[in-house]
């Protein structure tokens, strides 16, 4: 703990109002002077009790008996202390909004003006600890986005205040000539001298009116109104009134946001944006302090810059509950160079807004907008410049975004008037996620033509397929599965993947030779596949339960131990045997195949059920290299006719082919099941229009249909934001997104699926007219997507188990991201593995969990760690 020295009474004062938690039992109040302190109690009866306080809070300095505090500059340094009788006063429960009154409470605010609106239109204050790091540049970027963003025929008009009192910017900017008929020095002065804030509006709206500039767009040009700092030079150098001296003024505390408020609606504005002064300044607190105004600080990634706005945050944060309504103290932080990491500034920044419940973190997901550094907006002279120079630069690309979402927005459009219209379509939703989720359903469904499915067509339109499709637990292969049998033939499916009403004459069956356990649910699928082939004329006849026959003989041969070699006889056994035993090799297979210009096509499913110990069963990893590598690998030679198509899961295939597993991966990458961020949100709209025919009536197909119309199409479904588009609340699909993936960018569609399952299981409370599915509901799905989550990768890679079982016991104290490497004592081994499947992210020696896995173990963040474990989950 530092120690302090007190030099001078101010010291003194400062010292004693930081503490007066201390002391207000005791004290009604203090007031020091240049030589004296007077101490006004509630009774001289408990002198000697308060004495022992001070001395307490003062250390060895207040001297109680001799009443005398000694400073630090010599044994005549001191100030008389007198105590004295007093009474209550609201006097020290009041808020002024100046830097040095919040100091000394613990609340920046009134409580009951947090919740409040200004009288008229809302006002914008831009502010920065430092000058020179952009922040009249983003004010102007904030201008021209609103510009090109409002209605061509009635554009949406601003009034700009330049309140920069000693280094003015944006009044050099928009000069005529040097001349203007008012500034915001004549308002203060006015402001000073009057009370009425009808009357000071109603003297100076005219003459504000007449001062403008223009801003040009790609289509319009839109006019907008400006208050410069001041009329005349000595105006500025020999000031009379301030902002400070105003708030000091007998009931005017709050009295600047309002005048701007109310003489924007005057000129039917609809904001007003104003420029502040830089740093810990009191003619920026008025509106710093405000808190119905709305803050921007920007701040540059500089170490000055940063810790400045740090103390910024502190001091607006105080007393500011972070709720959907509050206006919540937003970062824009500039000159970011090319390759500089900012999750550690973000973190640091964000950590301090700590007035957040935990079923609240989303609020603050999105306070920080970042603005690349622009070489191109240096040094620009003119307005004009300025606003063409920022066309096309990331800088304003970020804040046009930002104005789009938070304030030139449509007005909410009702998706139904009717409650039972919603309900319906919840419930459409819920009825087909429920039935899909382990592709269990028997209902026909269409396959989203996903890229993956794509190159497998492409590269198997006219040859057979000899393929694996990889992808990991959830990833949508028994649900591929499942609809090819569906289609029967190859040639089928794939006019159906590709919407072409042209059918070629199928020739192509597919037999299903294993299936998984979910297959049960749609084992009509599978028969109607065999009895196509059996319907067919060649030799032998399937049985309508091959895959479960193949399934325990399979099983009965894995008792033993096998080289590959045998177990590449077996396979080729067990297809004649699938076949019915009207073939006695391959080879016949293939003849009489194409002696009737017939083929088939082998699919195999639920490999992981049975070869459940590949990690060190040596004759498992032999099964998967004999039908993965030699099987496929000779049939791609030697049969044109006869082919396989195999399901697999990933880690199964990393655990078999220990030689060469990166070139057999780069081989099926290609036709792998990933999900894409891009691609995950396409699947939901796609699975919505399947519950809810006539949900997506876009024009373009969803296969190919662009980003912003698939995020069009889930505004209807849940919404742009987490409430209300203007709220502070996190996007929809961007929070969606980082709560299903893990950290190496992946989704699974089973996660998606289950995620629509858990968010429609209750339709909640329409808070919104303009969506489907509530913020609730989404916020309620997400542990319930975890838990399942996790016992599905321990089911499926159960070297996790172990690692997962050792979070999962510890105390809750020490279940807090980010832990360290001493945390947990995880071996070198462990952490390989949890990166590799993508359930840790170690960055700065701090090691983090991805939010789909974080719920189930009952990890809670440290303050400002949740936007980093966000930004690593989308930064793939």
């Amino acid at each position: 703990m530092r120690r302090v020295l007190f030099y001078t009474w101010k010291d003194v004062e400062r010292h004693l109002f930081l503490n007066r938690d201390r002391w207000d039992k005791d004290i009604l109040d203090a007031e020091i002077y240049s030589s004296d302190i007077y101490i006004y109690v509630k009774s001289l009866d408990n002198i000697n009790r308060v004495g022992e306080n001070l001395a307490d809070i003062f250390e060895y300095k207040y001297i109680h008996k001799d009443q005398k505090l000694y400073l630090e500059l010599g044994k005549e340094a001191y100030l008389t202390v007198t105590y004295e009788i007093g009474e209550e006063t609201e006097h020290d429960k009041q808020i002024v909004p100046l830097f040095r009154n919040v100091l000394y409470k613990k609340s920046a605010y009134y409580e009951d003006m947090i919740q409040e609106s200004l009288p008229g239109c809302p006002v914008i204050a831009f502010h920065s600890y430092k000058g020179g790091v952009g922040r009249t540049l983003s004010l102007l970027a904030f201008v021209k986005a609103w510009s090109a963003l409002s209605d061509v025929k009635e554009a949406s008009r601003l009034l700009i205040v330049d309140s920069d009192i000693e280094a003015p910017g944006i009044t050099w900017l928009t000069a005529k000539d040097g001349q203007c008929s008012f500034s915001y020095l004549d308002l203060l002065e006015i402001t000073q001298g009057m009370d009425s804030i009808e009357e000071i509006v109603g003297l100076v709206a005219d003459k504000v009116s007449e001062m403008t500039f223009q801003v040009e767009t790609d289509v319009k040009v839109v006019e907008h109104f400006v208050l410069p700092t001041y009329r005349y030079i000595e105006q500025l150098l020999d000031m009379y009134a301030s902002p400070e001296s105003i708030v000091n003024s007998y009931n005017k505390k709050f009295i600047l946001a309002e005048i701007l408020s109310m003489l924007g609606k005057r000129l039917n504005v609809s904001a007003v944006l104003v420029d502040l002064r830089a740093g810990v300044s009191e003619f920026s607190a008025p509106l710093l302090f405000d808190p119905r105004v709305k803050k921007y600080l920007v701040t540059s990634t500089s170490y000055q810059s940063v810790k400045g706005t740090e103390l910024l945050i502190q001091e607006l944060n105080k007393g500011l509950p972070i709720k959907e309504s509050t206006l919540i103290p937003e970062i824009f932080m500039t000159m970011i160079p090319d390759g500089l990491q900012t999750l550690d500034i973000v973190s640091g920044l964000v950590s301090l807004y700590d007035e957040v419940d935990e079923k609240e973190e989303s609020l603050i997901d999105n306070l920080v907008t970042e603005l690349p550094f622009a070489s191109e907006l240096l040094h620009l002279g003119s307005l004009r410049q300025i606003i063409k120079n920022l066309d096309g630069c990331a800088f304003y690309k970020n804040i046009y975004s930002l104005v789009k979402d938070n304030y030139v927005v449509q007005k909410e459009k009702k998706i139904s008037t009717s409650v039972n219209r919603r309900d319906e379509v919840i419930r459409k939703i819920n009825r087909l996620a429920d039935t899909q989720i382990n592709a269990e359903g028997n209902v026909e469904f269409n396959i989203l033509m996903t890229a993956p499915i794509n190159n497998l067509i492409k590269k198997f339109r006219i040859n057979i397929p000899h393929t694996i499709i990889m992808g990991a637990k959830g990833s949508g292969k028994t649900f591929l599965y499942r609809e090819m049998l569906r289609n029967k033939y190859w040639e089928t499916f794939i006019v159906k993947m590709e919407n072409n009403k042209e059918i070629k004459e199928p020739r192509t069956f597919f037999v299903p030779v294993l299936a998984s356990s979910n297959a049960s649910g749609f084992k009509d699928i599978l028969q109607a596949a065999i009895k196509k082939y059996n319907a067919c004329g060649a030799n032998g006849n399937i049985s309508n339960s091959v895959w479960l026959d193949n399934s325990n003989k399979i099983k009965t041969f894995n008792r033993n131990e096998h080289d590959s070699l045998e177990w590449l006889d077996f396979w080729k056994q067990i297809m004649l045997e699938t076949l019915g035993g009207g073939f006695d090799s391959l080879e016949s297979l293939e003849n009489v195949l194409g002696e009737c210009a017939q083929r088939v096509v082998f699919l195999f499913d639920g490999l992981e059920e049975i070869f459940i110990q590949t990690l060190s069963s040596k004759t498992e990893k032999n099964a998967i290299l004999g039908l993965c590598q030699d099987m496929l690998n000779e049939w791609k030679v030697k049969y044109k006719n006869i082919g396989a198509i195999i399901f697999l899961r990933k880690d199964l295939a990393r655990d078999s082919i220990e030689v060469n597993f990166e070139q057999f991966n780069t081989l099926y990458n290609s036709v792998e099941l990933r999900w894409s961020r891009t691609e995950a949100l396409r699947l939901v709209v796609w699975l919505v229009n399947q519950a809810v025919p006539g949900f997506y009536q876009e024009e373009v197909a969803v296969e190919v249909a662009s980003q912003e119309l698939i995020e069009r199409n889930l505004t209807k479904l849940w919404g742009v934001k987490l409430g209300k588009i203007t709220s502070n609340e996190a996007y929809s699909s961007r929070w969606i997104l980082a709560a299903l993936s893990d950290f190496n960018g992946q989704l699974q569609a089973r996660d998606i699926i289950r995620f629509l399952q858990y968010a429609t299981e209750d339709a909640g409370r329409p808070i919104y007219e303009d969506r489907y599915i509530m913020p609730a509901e989404i916020k309620k799905a997400v542990p319930n997507c975890s838990n399942k989550k996790l016992n599905e990768v321990i089911q499926e890679i159960a070297a996790l188990k172990p690692i997962f079982t050792k979070l999962e016991s510890l105390p809750e104290e020490k279940r807090i991201l980010p832990f360290h490497s001493d945390t947990f004592e995880l071996t070198a081994t462990d952490e390989k593995l949890m990166k590799q499947e993508g359930y840790l992210k170690i960055d700065n020696d701090k090691y983090y969990l991805p939010e789909i896995i974080r719920h189930a173990l009952k990890f809670k963040y440290e303050r400002g760690a949740r936007p980093k474990v966000l930004s690593l989950l989308l930064s793939k």
